[in-house]
């Protein structure tokens, strides 16, 4: 019979894995890097992974499950708000742009490493959920616009992030978060995350 992982091990392998690729980038680690990393042996970690693109495609998988969590959770309090909702999902993605030893985001950093790969596809179809969260909730706003509306929030959200990575980009999450709220007419100032 063959010997079961012991519980935690996908995690552990998969915490090794985030932590070297976003050091480093996906193309530059390798899987015997992250075997003598993470200390798991070459059987468990292709036991768990049977190749590379799959040990992407779940690392990827665990930031899309984590967003959309935060997301609801961020929008939740907003509901009939679609204007609210669109500043609480850039507040949001303004706090991974503001954790610490931020280096873009792991969806972009992989679309523009592997743009016509499973990996870049998996990246691309996150990408556009997201673009498309967008732009329905600006069709609720009312503005007489909203596929313009859209397009400027969106590339506020891409600028946010390429600035974040980049020196200078300190208050990228900030300016985008203002931004958003008076595109949206929802600079009331009620946010701890704006300025006035």
């Amino acid at each position: 019979m063959a010997r079961q992982p012991a519980p935690g091990t996908r995690d552990r392998i998969l915490d090794t894995a985030a932590r070297l690729f976003t050091e480093h980038g996906v193309r530059a680690v390798g899987m015997q890097r992250i075997v003598d990393e993470c200390g798991c042996g070459k059987n468990l970690l292709y036991r768990e992974f049977p190749g590379k693109d799959a040990l992407v495609v779940a690392y990827l998988a665990r930031f899309r499950a984590a967003w959309a969590e935060q997301v609801e959770q961020a929008i939740a309090p907003h509901a009939g708000n679609p204007a609210a909702q669109l500043v609480a999902i850039t507040e949001v993605a303004a706090a991974q742009v503001n954790e610490v030893g931020y280096r873009g985001c792991a969806f972009r950093n992989c679309f523009t490493e592997f743009p016509d790969h499973q990996v870049g596809r998996f990246a691309a179809d996150h990408l556009a959920d997201v673009r498309a969260q967008v732009a329905a909730l600006t069709r609720q706003t009312g503005s007489p616009r909203p596929d313009v509306l859209a397009d400027q929030i969106w590339l506020v959200i891409e600028g946010m992030y390429a600035s974040a990575a980049h020196p200078g980009g300190e208050r990228a999450g900030e300016v985008a978060v203002d931004l958003v709220a008076r595109l949206t007419g929802h600079d009331d100032g009620g946010s701890g995350s704006r300025g006035r």
